[in-house]
C-alpha cells in the first residue's frame, strides 16, 4: 500500500501533466498553421516556377541559336562555308530542334512539385529539398543541351572537342575561382589540357557553347524578374522552415517533460 506522501506526489505529478496538455495542444495548433502556410506556399512556388521556366525555355533557345551562329560565322566561318547548302540548313534545323527539346525538358522539371501540390500536408524541409533538386535539374538540362549542341557542331567540323567532360570541368574550376567563364554569346574558350587550362598559353584554344544560367537570367529582364520572385518565395520557405523546426523542438521538449512527470514516482528507500 502506497504511503500518503507517495499518493501526494502522484497527485501533484498528475496535476502538472494535466496543466501541460493545453501547452502541447497549443504548440500542435501552431504546427498545423505552419503546415497550412507551407501548403499555400507550395502552390505559389509551383505557379512561379511554371512562369519562370516558360520564359527561360525560349530565352535559352534563342541564346543557343546565337551561340551557334557566332561559332559558324565569327569563330570558324571557313568550316561553315565548306558545308553544302543542304548541310548548312540541316545544321541550323538540328540546333533549332535542340532548343525545342530543351523547352520540353524544362517543363517536365516541375512535375515532382506538381505531385506535391496534391498533398494536404507538406513538410517545409521536404519542399526545400525538392526545390533544390529542381534547380539542379535546370543546371543539368543546360549542361546537357550545351553538350548536345557542341556534338552537333562537331559532326559538321565547326568545333573540335576531344573531351566534353574536360571542357566542362575547366568551366567549373574557372567558376569556383571566380574567373570569367563565357564570352558573349555563351561561348567558352579554353585550352584542353589537364595541367594548364589558361587560354593565353595556347594560340588555338577550344571555343564551344556553354550555356550558363546566371548569364541567361542577367541578360533577359523578364527571366530576371521571375527569378527575383522565386528568391522571395525561397526566403519565405526558409522562414517557415526555421519556425517549423523551432515549434517541433518545443513540442518534443513539452512531450518529454510530460512523460517524465507522468512516470515519476519516488523510489522507496530501504532502511
Amino acid at each position: 500500500m502506497r504511503s500518503q506522501p507517495a499518493i501526494l506526489v502522484i497527485l501533484v505529478a498528475t496535476r502538472r501533466l494535466v496543466m501541460m496538455v493545453p501547452e502541447i495542444t497549443q504548440i500542435q495548433q501552431s504546427l498545423d498553421q505552419l503546415d497550412k502556410k507551407t501548403v499555400e506556399l507550395t502552390h505559389k512556388v509551383h505557379e512561379q516556377y511554371g512562369q519562370y521556366l516558360t520564359l527561360l525555355g525560349p530565352a535559352v533557345s534563342q541564346k543557343l541559336i546565337q551561340a551557334s551562329y557566332h561559332l559558324c560565322t565569327q569563330v570558324n566561318p571557313a568550316s561553315f562555308l565548306k558545308l553544302s547548302l543542304n548541310q548548312q540548313q540541316t545544321l541550323q534545323q538540328e540546333v533549332q530542334r535542340l532548343g525545342t527539346k530543351l523547352q520540353e525538358t524544362l517543363k517536365a522539371v516541375t512535375q515532382p512539385l506538381t505531385d506535391v501540390t496534391q498533398h494536404e500536408s507538406v513538410d517545409p524541409e521536404h519542399l526545400s529539398h525538392l526545390l533544390q533538386d529542381m534547380e539542379q535539374a535546370i543546371l543539368d538540362a543546360l549542361r546537357q543541351i550545351s553538350q548536345q549542341a557542341n556534338e552537333c557542331l562537331q559532326e559538321y567540323d565547326i568545333v573540335n572537342i576531344n573531351s566534353m567532360d574536360l571542357l566542362f570541368d575547366i568551366a567549373r574550376k574557372a567558376a569556383e575561382q571566380g574567373r570569367p567563364i563565357t564570352s558573349a554569346p555563351h561561348l567558352i574558350k579554353a585550352l584542353m589540357d589537364d595541367q594548364n587550362d589558361s587560354p593565353e598559353d595556347s594560340s588555338e584554344p577550344v571555343v564551344a557553347i556553354f550555356l550558363q544560367l546566371s548569364d541567361l537570367e542577367f541578360n533577359d529582364a523578364e527571366v530576371m524578374n521571375e527569378r527575383h520572385q522565386l528568391r522571395q518565395l525561397w526566403q519565405e520557405l526558409k522562414t517557415l522552415q526555421e519556425a517549423f523546426t523551432k515549434k517541433q523542438r518545443e513540442k518534443t521538449v513539452a512531450e518529454a517533460t510530460a512523460a517524465w512527470r507522468a512516470s515519476w514516482f519516488p523510489a522507496e528507500v530501504s532502511e
